[in-house]
């Protein structure tokens, strides 16, 4: 399964919890981007009925609260979790991309690199939110430090995923400036790239 489709640019966009990828993925459709959502696909997934059937069967549910209790300190749970669900995002996603007119797309992932799908997009751009606002952020959302460490822990370090982003944006001065630099980008890249 690949992302790329010819005369058509796909961009993935990932980040650490809290670090504002969703206000940037908002900001790249006010812009003119078409956007996707894998927690979006994921959530759609959710309700289709033999998805339902498929998690009730491994889980006892497939409301997501209960499945995500189940998979909460279980690494073979999460691993057939994923493994049942990402190629149905993936397909998803993709199915979306060919059938769209647009040519212009940022797919908004949370594991792009963790899961290897940064190797089916063109460019990959990783939001790094401001460690100076993180607790205020976490009490914001009402989320403890200990449930970000823990979410964190199972993520690759940021180094490593500014180390392996085409492109690194600093979210570290405001919803307004984070705009301006998503519609500076879409310029250049739109002009280099030569899609509209």
């Amino acid at each position: 399964m690949n992302l790329r489709v010819k005369n058509k640019l796909v961009l993935g966009l990932t980040g650490s919890m809290l670090s504002g990828k969703s206000t940037a993925l908002n900001f790249f459709a006010q812009n003119g981007a078409a956007v996707l959502s894998a927690d979006e696909i994921v959530r759609e997934l959710y309700r289709v009925p033999e998805v339902q059937q498929q998690l009730s069967a491994w889980f006892g549910s497939f409301q997501p609260a209960r499945v995500a209790a189940a998979v909460f300190n279980n690494k073979a749970a999460r691993r057939k979790l994923e493994g049942y669900l990402h190629p149905l995002v993936l397909k998803a996603a993709a199915k979306q991309i060919q059938q769209s007119e647009n040519n212009f797309f940022v797919f908004e992932v949370p594991l792009l690199f963790e899961s290897g799908w940064d190797k089916l997009t063109d460019l990959n751009i990783l939001i790094l939110g401001d460690k100076r606002t993180l607790s205020a952020r976490l009490q914001e959302r009402g989320v403890s430090l200990a449930e970000y460490k823990r979410r964190t822990a199972a993520q690759l370090p940021e180094d490593e995923k500014a180390r392996r982003a085409d492109i690194v944006i600093a979210n570290c001065a405001g919803k307004t400036d984070l705009n301006l630099k998503i519609k500076r980008l879409i310029r250049a890249i739109t002009f280099i790239y030569g899609v509209k």
